[in-house]
């Protein structure tokens, strides 16, 4: 049984994608879309989420505040939109990046890889978002 689930789950094959793949690389291009249209439908009341990790453990994630900062964007107050979230500009241009390689790897039926140096990058700006988070304070998250 082990074995079939990787041969599922395999990506490339002969150097192009493979069904399971393009399902991958589309999963995440709407996620990215969805995450980047989430606070506008948060916003009007069309769609609402709890933090998962918020509810179990009682503090914040990095994310929390996305929502409220990129409202807050959209209403001209960046003073309370970084508040809410100090990584949010971190976060949309992580989405557009990720949107990016998406579509190319869907395009060109090849793999697109994210470099090991821009993923300690953002892993290093996510763990500094959220001590900002913790400095910041409660009122905001």
């Amino acid at each position: 049984m082990g074995a079939d689930l990787g041969k599922l789950l395999v990506i490339e094959k002969n150097e192009r994608l493979t069904f399971s793949g393009y399902l991958i690389n589309t999963l995440i291009l709407i996620t990215c879309f969805g995450t980047l249209i989430y606070p506008l439908l948060n916003h009007h009341g069309v769609i609402h989420f709890d933090c998962i990790f918020k509810g179990i453990t009682g503090l914040p994630c990095p994310s929390c505040g996305y929502s409220a900062a990129v409202v807050g964007m959209f209403q001209k107050d960046l003073y309370h939109s970084f508040q809410h979230n100090p990584g949010w500009l971190m976060w949309i241009a992580f989405q557009l990046y990720l949107i990016f390689i998406g579509l190319k790897s869907i395009i060109t039926a090849k793999q697109a890889v994210i470099g090991q140096r821009l993923l300690i990058l953002l892993i290093i700006l996510i763990l500094l978002t959220w001590i900002g988070k913790f400095l910041i304070g409660p009122e905001y998250y």
